[in-house]
Parts: C-alpha cells; sequence; structure tokens
C-alpha cells in the first residue's frame, strides 16, 4: 500500500485533523505527541488492538480507512496518511514551531529514522532501533494477553491480514512465557537486545559530546519524539534498568523528555487498563518467575 498523504477521502468529516490510533501503540504514540507539540486540535478514534482487548484494527469498519490494519492512520480533512514515519513529517511540516536550520536537518533525519519502525519489525534491527522493539515487548505481549479472551485471538486468523502476527499472539496466549524458551524466540530476543543496546551506546555517545540543548537541534524534534516512544516501552516492558544501565546521558534524556506536556498528553494520560494490568503482572513475573529471572540474567551479561 502507498504511504504518505492519499488522494482520496476515507471518512467526511468537518475536522482538519483525525487521529485513528490505540493507547499502546509506540507509532500512535510519536503521532500523539506531534499533535501536542503543534497545538493542534484533532478528532480522537481509539481502535483496539488484540493487546488491548480485540482486533478492533481487522474489523470491516476501520479496513475501510485501512486495508493494512495497522494503526495509526492521520487523517487530514478525511484524507488518510499513511506509516507514521509519514505523517510525522507531515505534520513537521505544518508547524512553525518545529522549524529547524537546515545544518541541522541531516541530524534529525539521520536519529529520526534510526529510531523508526521500518517493514518488517523482527528484522533490520541493526540498522532500526524502532524494529528490536516488537520481539522486546513478547514478555509484556505475554501478561496483557491474560486479559483477553482466546476467542478474540482466534478472530484475527480469519480476519487479520497479517497472518504472521496473529499466530505469534495466538501462540503467546496458549503458552505464556513457555513460548519465550523456544529457541528461536530467545534468539530473536538476545538479537534485539544486543542490537539495541548498541544503537543506544550511539545515542550516549552523541549525547555526551553534543552541545545541543535537544538530540539533533536547539529544539525539540522529531528526532526526540521517536527517541521518547523507544525509552518509555523499555520502562513499560522492564528493560530500564538493564539497557539504560551506565548510561548516564541517555537517562538525564529521558528525564528531560518526561517533563514535557506533550509527553504527559501524548503517552502517560492515555490510560489503558488493560495495559495497566500487563504491567503489575510483568513486574511480578520478572520477580517471581525462574526462567524471566535466569533469562534477563544471560540479557544482562551482553551489555
Amino acid at each position: 500500500m502507498q504511504v504518505g498523504l492519499q488522494d482520496y477521502v476515507v471518512e467526511q468529516t468537518t475536522a482538519e485533523w483525525t487521529l485513528y490510533h490505540n493507547d499502546f501503540s509506540l507509532c500512535s504514540r510519536k503521532v500523539r505527541i506531534c499533535l501536542h507539540e503543534a497545538g493542534f486540535n484533532y478528532e480522537s478514534k481509539h481502535i483496539d488492538l488484540i493487546e488491548t482487548g480485540k482486533y478492533e484494527v481487522a474489523s470491516k469498519s476501520f479496513l475501510k480507512i485501512n486495508p493494512g490494519a495497522t494503526v495509526p492512520v492521520l487523517l487530514n480533512k478525511g484524507r488518510p496518511i499513511y506509516e507514521s514515519h509519514e505523517q510525522i513529517k507531515f505534520l513537521f511540516n505544518k508547524m512553525e514551531n518545529f522549524k529547524v536550520q537546515e545544518d541541522v536537518t541531516h541530524s534529525i533525519d539521520y536519529w529520526t529514522n534510526k529510531a523508526s519502525m521500518v517493514g518488517n519489525p523482527v528484522k533490520e534491527h541493526k540498522k532500526y532501533a524502532g524494529n528490536t522493539i516488537g520481539p522486546l515487548t513478547f514478555p509484556l505481549f505475554t501478561t496483557m494477553l491474560k486479559n483477553v479472551s482466546i476467542i478474540e485471538v482466534v478472530k484475527g486468523l480469519f480476519s487479520h491480514p497479517l497472518k504472521e502476527r496473529v499466530l505469534i499472539f495466538l501462540l503467546l496466549k496458549i503458552f505464556g512465557f513457555t513460548f519465550l524458551k523456544v529457541q528461536p524466540i530467545q534468539n530473536l530476543i538476545k538479537s534485539a537486545f544486543k542490537d539495541l543496546n548498541n544503537h543506544l551506546l550511539e545515542l550516549e555517545t552523541e549525547l555526551s559530546f553534543s552541545k545541543r540543548e535537544w538530540l539533533a537541534s536547539e529544539h525539540f524534534s522529531l528526532a526526540d519524539i521517536s527517541w521518547s516512544v523507544i525509552l518509555h516501552r523499555l520502562d513499560e516492558c522492564g528493560w530500564s534498568d538493564l539497557l539504560l544501565e551506565k548510561k548516564p546521558f541517555v537517562n538525564a534524556y529521558y528525564e528531560k523528555i518526561k517533563k514535557r506536556d506533550s509527553f504527559q498528553k501524548g503517552i502517560v494520560n492515555q490510560k489503558n487498563p488493560n495495559l495497566e494490568k500487563g504491567i503489575k503482572e510483568l513486574k511480578l513475573a520478572i520477580q517471581n518467575n525462574p526462567f524471566l529471572k535466569s533469562f534477563r540474567k544471560e540479557l544482562s551479561a551482553l551489555n
């Protein structure tokens, strides 16, 4: 499917901006932060993923908005913009307060692209830090799925166009943490962990030498938005203590990000009961589950 702004309308609306999004979705969070940074009013339409309760992304009504069955979808006067990377760039070009000097454009592009989720989320971990997040979220997916009916998960086999994704969630639902013991899955998580650690080491080096106020510019930019959601997801999944250990500049950077009003509105204030339950259950599992404790110790040695 073609990305970017389309030349057709999928919804008749008087709103300039409409966002189909999910509380938990990493890409949805980026777009929400961007909208709040810009001060744009938008019509909010929450769409459930299976992690938050059901495959609403695969419903007939939503497939008319996005046949690819993914969120977010940003509408500009009813015209869809597909792929979050394109959405935040489109918004960026509309924001007067986000205009930057040309000498930092390359830096913004570099760090924004590095943090993106591009193509297959289990591939190209070395190029895109965002692509490492899917495998690293498997433990949280597991605890969130405990509160989702297996009937809802199975429905995805018939309605969702991305069958491989549905199958992974079905296996996580049926086998729980036992599925993570399968060697190929362990290897995938290890690879994602190691590659994300390398990305974060590069980020630590950049922040330690840079004299800029923010990562790529004197002003908060798309690069900061893109990295903010990754750092927050590490908190949710319980990886921060391992991956941000001995990275003082990244830690200080994340603390500064968390104070921004757009971060609070775009992420913190988006409460989701299933996510909150999942995070609480994962914290307990990290403390008490023998496999998770052992596996985390093994991963810590990769730092």
